[in-house]
């Protein structure tokens, strides 16, 4: 039905406006304590217009030791005047700090393409309407079931489990059940510049747990919550306040306490410091539990519970837009630590030439558990057309 659905739309946009971009991009990964492998990676993004609404799809294909195609992406939009309606498979980003996102909750993570990069995520079929009122927005969406999450293949390093995987999502209630959120944006210019996001959000959590089927095998269960979030970003000079708040009321699930996640980042930066921009970064994450015994044994594999995340950003300013970032992940309790550097440098617009290197020192956390002590490097170019 999708294939069909798919093949209607690109065939309807030869009538109207049609804009496609293309990225394929082909990488050599290393792993300490596995067998290296070469990964070929590529999205296709369309969109037609007409006089009525637009129409976006993004597909991402993935060639490694597993194969996988995804339409991660598949919705009409529709804006007038003020109002804006969405309608489909989409993907947004809720969230302000560069480490990771309290209250980014609409998308799960796509685990299969990268596990450590926040950018991967699986698309959510949902219904959006939004009102703007000048700088301001109020908007209402509901998400329309719960979707099974993928591991990567058992033979695969970035599986991250030591039982098998069932990917067949259990839930409180039934997957259809929708989820429904009240979002309301706030923008200040007057004597301090600003941007503010209150939610409330009623249905499934994006935190999942995992239970056992039997002695070899885990599943993933969603329990019903209402979360209120907010996040923050203030400007001041040539630095960034950031915030991220939730607390989670979980309505019925006896096995899961309510609990709290804050984080709080500043962002400073330098220019042309010996010809190059350079950005600092310092994060903090917190989670609390309000009733620990509740929770005991039961894993919902978050790893930003007493985090510091510090970061250097250098950008070279040359034809080629050459950028160095490297991080810091370090758990104040367990004295844990992920490392990582990132290097990319532009090749005549359409090539970018890329390279990685992230080490994992002693950890226990359950999604991080099979990374212990590795090193991770991948080296590639992509081709945008």
């Amino acid at each position: 039905m999708k294939k069909v659905l798919l093949f209607t739309l690109l065939s309807y946009s030869c009538l109207f406006g049609f804009e496609h971009k293309h990225q394929i991009d082909i990488s050599y990964l290393n792993y300490s304590e596995a067998s290296n492998e070469v990964a070929l990676y590529g999205t296709s993004e369309f969109t037609f217009n007409n006089d009525f609404f637009t129409t976006h799809v993004n597909i991402e294909h993935l060639y490694r030791s597993e194969h996988y195609t995804h339409m991660n992406e598949l919705y009409l939009s529709k804006t007038y005047e003020s109002y804006q309606f969405l309608l489909g498979k989409r993907i947004d980003y809720w969230g302000e700090l560069e480490g990771y996102n309290i209250t980014d909750i609409f998308n799960q993570k796509n685990y299969i393409l990268d596990p450590f990069n926040k950018g991967k995520k699986l698309g959510s079929w949902a219904f959006l309407a939004k009102k703007y009122f000048a700088e301001d927005s109020i908007e209402f969406g509901v998400k329309f079931y719960e979707d099974d999450q993928e591991y990567p293949d058992i033979s695969s390093p970035y599986y991250p489990f030591t039982l098998n995987y069932n990917k067949h999502l259990l839930t409180e209630d039934a997957k259809e059940k929708p989820s429904i959120y009240l979002s309301y944006v706030l923008s200040t210019e007057s004597f301090i510049e600003s941007e503010n996001r209150f939610s409330f959000w009623h249905g499934y959590d994006n935190k999942r747990y995992f239970i056992p089927l039997d002695q070899t095998t885990l599943a993933q269960y969603a329990y019903r919550v209402n979360k209120y979030l907010f996040s923050s970003n203030i400007v001041y000079d040539d630095m960034i306040f950031k915030l991220e708040a939730s607390y989670t009321d979980v309505l019925d699930d006896i096995a899961m306490s309510d609990y709290l996640q804050y984080s709080v980042g500043m962002e400073k930066s330098f220019f042309d410091i010996a010809g190059m921009d350079i950005t600092f970064y310092a994060e903090y994450y917190y989670y609390k539990y309000r009733d620990d015994n509740t929770v005991t044994n039961v894993d919902i594999s978050e790893i930003y519970n007493d985090d510091l995340f510090l970061a250097i950003k250098l950008n070279s300013n040359d034809t080629g837009s050459s950028e160095i970032k490297t991080g810091l992940l370090y758990d104040r309790d367990t004295e844990e630590k992920v490392f990582k550097i990132e290097m990319q440098t532009r090749i005549k617009d359409s090539f970018l030439l890329h390279a990685e290197l992230l080490r994992f020192l002693p950890v226990t956390s359950s999604l991080l558990s099979s990374f212990e002590n590795q090193t991770r490097a991948r080296a590639g170019i992509t081709y945008t057309f």
